[in-house]
């Protein structure tokens, strides 16, 4: 779990370097990185099957540890969704075609993050498989859009990330602006 926090996390920092590269170069590389990583974000809710199996192994005493534990997975894996995702909502605000469409556009890019998450799940593909093996991910890619039931899984998970992210986007980009900017702003003078 501590790795999938941190690729969640990494998200959140390639999709700040993306909207902060001034270098076409490096925010290319940048915006790549950050779409390949975002879906590590609120794929830390496929991490709840484990809860479930480990419930029955844990001795009593230890059940509230568990459960704080992925209270706190959960909560995790909602603010760096929200957080990873601000990147598209500037590309969005950028084209004046999608902004338009704005609604429709974040609906559409929820279902491929989806998709990303079920090749996460379902077929074992890292976020860094698309350079190091991008033939086992085409393939794996062709296996889900051929199944119809990690289709159905695919969109079932995105739904939940539209769910999720209409009702969380606002409470956390509130909570967290304040501390997103001053954090983002340390962030670029450490790097400066």
């Amino acid at each position: 779990m501590s790795f999938n926090i941190m690729l969640a996390f990494l998200a959140v920092l390639l999709g700040y370097f993306f909207i902060r590269a001034t270098s076409p170069m490096l925010k290319v590389i940048f915006g790549i990185s950050w779409l390949l990583f975002l879906p590590n974000t609120i794929y830390l809710f496929t991490d709840l099957q484990h809860l479930f199996m480990q419930w029955g192994k844990v001795q009593p005493v230890y059940v509230i540890i568990l459960l704080v534990q992925y209270t706190v997975l959960q909560i995790i894996g909602v603010v760096t969704f929200i957080l990873a995702f601000h990147p598209f909502e500037k590309i969005i605000n950028y084209f004046s075609v999608l902004k338009k469409k704005k609604i429709k556009v974040i609906m559409a890019f929820n279902f491929l993050i989806a998709f990303g998450m079920v090749l996460g799940r379902a077929e074992r593909i890292n976020s860094w498989e698309v350079i190091t093996k991008p033939g086992s991910v085409l393939l794996s890619a062709f296996h889900v859009l051929t199944s119809v039931h990690l289709l159905s899984l695919t969109f079932l998970f995105g739904i939940v990330c539209n769910i999720i992210y209409f009702l969380f986007r606002d409470p956390v980009m509130h909570a967290s602006r304040k501390n997103y900017k001053k954090l983002m702003g340390e962030l670029g003078k450490l790097l400066d």
